[in-house]
């Protein structure tokens, strides 16, 4: 597999790079904070997104809002992480972070985590910061890669997304 991680630019990222992009995850547990604790719990749900949510992300990549960075494998998007560029309270926000279900577990989630790092550390930030959602495999992921619970929680992410564990990374 010849993968590489790229900063998007026009040049190798269009509104149709990600239609054979697969965001399909089968849930069966997610985690729920009770009493500041992470529980699990068993609440069933499907993510799948179809052509339209494909090209609003798409869109979103191309609005100029976020930095993106993209796997590419053999010039088809497998995996983006979007991030907010600007620092709250010397955090870099992970706005978007996905992996197409057939590339998953290759070593691409950590990869694009560290192009996020390295990205971070150039603006002088001390963490990144991510609203995850709840379910077991994304928790489990997130925390073997550093992240924990954040001691400061966005409070617009979690009105946003209730049920998203808010989690950063220290980086510095």
């Amino acid at each position: 597999m010849n993968m590489e991680i790229q900063l998007v630019d026009k040049h190798n990222f269009t509104r149709d790079s990600l239609k054979d992009f697969q965001r399909y995850q089968e849930v069966k547990n997610v985690y729920r904070l009770h009493e500041g604790k992470m529980i699990l719990a068993y609440n069933p749900f499907t993510e799948n997104w179809d052509a339209a949510r494909r090209l609003q992300k798409a869109d979103d990549i191309l609005s100029g809002r976020y930095v993106t960075y993209c796997a590419f494998v053999d010039n088809c998007v497998v995996g983006e992480i979007m991030l907010i560029p600007q620092l709250n309270k010397g955090r870099l926000i992970i706005d978007s972070f996905h992996v197409s279900s057939d590339y998953r577990r290759r070593g691409i989630g950590r990869l694009l985590l560290e192009a996020a790092k390295q990205e971070a550390m150039k603006r002088g930030a001390h963490a990144l910061y991510a609203s995850c959602c709840s379910s077991e495999e994304t928790i489990n992921f997130y925390s073997a890669m550093g992240f924990r619970l954040s001691s400061d929680p966005i409070s617009s992410y979690v009105e946003d997304e209730p049920y998203d564990l808010q989690m950063e990374c220290i980086i510095k």
